[in-house]
């Protein structure tokens, strides 16, 4: 049996091996979804035909939940402290995102909405799922 000595000059040519892992990142860069978790909250969405999206990075998030509570920025918040929450909108330029379970009394919705356009807001996004 004969025993191999090591060359001490031998070196492994790793440019494949970047090459491999270069399209790799590449791959998983696009098969990823960058979107982020619309909510914290388990909301069952209404079904849409065409997808909700923004064009800007909301001022606040507002959500309803089945049970008619309110969560302002994923807090908890009772109907009569939602009023003093809310900035006014200066310039009328900033937008909201609503998202609003399907089961929500209509009422809050209303009343949710009512009090955003008394503060100035017309941009209001509505979160929907695609159907």
């Amino acid at each position: 049996m004969k025993l191999r000595k090591s060359n001490p000059d031998s070196s492994i040519d790793i440019s494949s091996l970047i090459d491999v892992l270069f399209i790799l990142l590449i791959f998983l860069m696009l098969a990823v979804r960058f979107t982020d978790t619309t909510s914290t909250l388990q909301l069952d969405l209404p079904k849409t035909r065409t997808e909700s999206i923004g064009e800007e990075s909301p001022a606040f998030k507002i959500q309803i939940n089945h049970l008619g509570m309110i969560f302002f920025d994923g807090k908890e918040t009772p109907k009569d402290s939602l009023t003093m929450m809310i900035p006014e909108n200066e310039g009328g330029k900033s937008s909201i995102v609503l998202e609003v379970d399907k089961k929500t009394i209509f009422e809050t919705f209303v009343f949710v909405t009512d009090l955003l356009k008394s503060k100035g807001y017309q941009k209001i996004n509505i979160i929907t799922r695609k159907d």
